[in-house]
């Protein structure tokens, strides 16, 4: 197996190759020893908290059968700050662990007094403090040694902190597929993983190490049965669990008039389209409804819709012969109630929040689309994608958007990171072409005049599952025909999008145009460009 380390904003992600095991052990050298730092179950990747400040050294160990089949070399890394957990507690003090600085004689906790004047609050000898807990107020904590005349000499410091407020937001359990319980929960704070239990249970049911999960399934537990779930974060010394949720158990939830139509069109998704939908269904936002559009599937795709639209008064389906998703898309558009439109893929998830959020920013700030980020959730664990250079939560001129779309970074023009006024996506639907999303995002965005942005991933692009996306299939296409689906994606939206806005999304199209050359020696690209600049473009051929 290989293995790597990550190291960003002050977190230490640790992953390694897939491999097929029961569990996997990491080890961490902590005082010169090798200590088991952590089991873990379902992922192949894992956040190191609280690791001791300098030279760190790590190697994980792959289970099968209680034997050892696999392992990583030892990774020697350094770990340059000092990592912080402070969690508020009920009797209104703050708990505070914090890394080990091997050279330390004792840690010093100060507190902000004003203006940033840090003055010395408690020491400890240890890695952790109890203080009082005061709303509002920052805190850093320093390393120490002592000197020839016994005072101290300070070695580091944190960064400033403040006791963070740890919440599950909400906790619910619906009916799922075949029989199943799914447990959806919205955490707000900082955790590494989460473990689930039964009512009265001393073990864990179900657990896992991946910080950002926010589901699991129950299966064979009577429908009275209350569970709760506890947060968690990886340290040297064992878990140290920062919140446990309220009891809860399976609930019947009602919808309301629909304000949101979310479209999933579903193609031969047997195996995962049951999870998209579970994961919509457990939506904090109650007036909604699910279109489900099947794209002429030969599997049983159908059956599981079938079963989902008599079990929700909320999910719809309609089926059609394959014509592929722009088409299915298409007729979602054409069938939605809502008043604004939402897309999802078959094999992705969205978290709780999404669509509440959403919609609380398009309709207070009263606009037209409404952007977020979006994760890309892989083997090794999540990245972040569509983050834009915008202040959450405010109006912006569209021109604003289409100004940068494309350029670098921002390359990513996803339909489903979004949420549209359904009378503008109604009006202009996505064109039947292979590289839809490419061409229709620079199009509907054209006819918007205001967008808004929050600044908070809450759609799950899962790569995991099929890592193989479409566009990867496209690109092992002959250069030729390559080519021309690309040129057709750039002139759909050039000829269909907003006559007003024809300067930019030439702009646009040149910037994409330009990726696309970049990567080939196809002469048509370039010609492509030079032609957009003289209105030729429609003869092209």
């Amino acid at each position: 197996m290989k293995i790597n380390i990550s190291i960003k904003d002050n977190k230490i992600n640790l992953s390694w190759g897939k491999v097929e095991a029961d569990y996997f052990r990491v080890f961490c050298k902590i005082n010169d020893n090798f200590v088991e730092y952590a089991k873990v179950i379902d992922t192949n990747f894992i956040t190191l908290s609280l690791l001791p400040f300098g030279e760190n050294t790590c190697f994980v160990q792959a289970i099968k059968d209680g034997v050892v089949i696999d392992k990583t070399l030892q990774m020697t890394f350094h770990n340059e700050e000092i990592d912080v957990i402070a969690i508020k507690k009920e009797d209104k003090t703050t708990k505070i662990f914090y890394s080990e600085y091997p050279q330390a004689k004792g840690y010093r906790l100060y507190q902000d007094n004003c203006d940033n004047d840090f003055g010395g609050k408690q020491n400890s000898e240890n890695n952790s403090i109890t203080a009082s807990s005061i709303d509002g107020v920052s805190y850093k904590i320093k390393p120490f040694t002592l000197n020839e005349n016994n005072s101290r000499e300070i070695l580091a410091s944190s960064k400033i902190f403040q006791p963070m407020h740890n919440e599950f937001e909400t906790l619910s359990i619906y009916k799922s597929y075949v029989g199943k319980m799914f447990l959806s929960w919205l955490y707000k704070g900082r955790a590494d993983g989460f473990e689930v239990y039964q009512e009265g249970s001393t073990y864990p049911i179900f657990e896992t190490s991946d910080g950002l999960r926010h589901y699991a399934y129950l299966a064979n537990y009577d429908i009275n049965t209350k569970f709760y779930v506890k947060a968690y974060i990886n340290s040297p010394n064992g878990r140290i669990y920062v919140k446990t949720s309220d009891f809860v158990k399976l609930s019947q939830k009602e919808f309301g008039k629909p304000e949101i139509t979310l479209i999933i069109p579903a193609y031969n998704a047997k195996d995962y389209i049951a999870r998209s939908i579970d994961t919509a269904l457990a939506s904090t936002f109650e007036n909604f409804e699910i279109y489900i559009i099947n794209d002429g599937s030969t599997d049983s795709t159908q059956d599981i819709i079938d079963w989902y639209e008599r079990e929700y008064d909320n999910v719809k389906s309609l089926q059609k012969q394959n014509g592929g998703v722009a088409d299915t898309r298409n007729v979602g558009i054409k069938a939605a109630n809502g008043d604004y439109i939402a897309f999802m893929d078959n094999d992705d998830m969205i978290r709780p929040d999404m669509l509440e959020s959403l919609y609380d920013t398009i309709t207070k700030n009263n606009c037209d689309i409404a952007i977020a980020p979006l994760y890309r959730l892989i083997d090794s664990g999540y990245t972040t994608h569509c983050n834009l250079p915008f202040k959450p939560d405010t109006a912006y001129d569209i021109d604003e958007y289409l100004s940068i779309l494309y350029t670098p970074n921002l390359y990513n023009c996803a339909i489903w990171n979004k949420l549209y006024k359904a009378s503008i996506v109604k009006a202009h639907p996505l064109g039947l072409l292979k590289y839809e999303d490419v061409s229709w995002t620079p199009c509907i965005l054209s006819w918007a005049k205001t967008f808004c942005f929050l600044d908070t991933p809450y759609y799950e692009w899962d790569r995991k599952l099929r890592p193989q996306t479409f566009g990867d299939v496209l690109a092992k296409m002959p250069q030729d025909e390559l080519f021309e689906h690309r040129k057709q994606a750039m002139l759909f939206f050039v000829e269909n999008g907003n006559p007003a806005k024809l300067p930019y999304l030439k702009e646009i199209a040149k910037r994409r145009l330009l990726r696309y050359d970049g990567n080939s020696s196809h002469h048509g690209y370039k010609e492509l460009i030079e032609r957009l600049d003289t209105d030729e473009y429609v003869q092209y051929e």
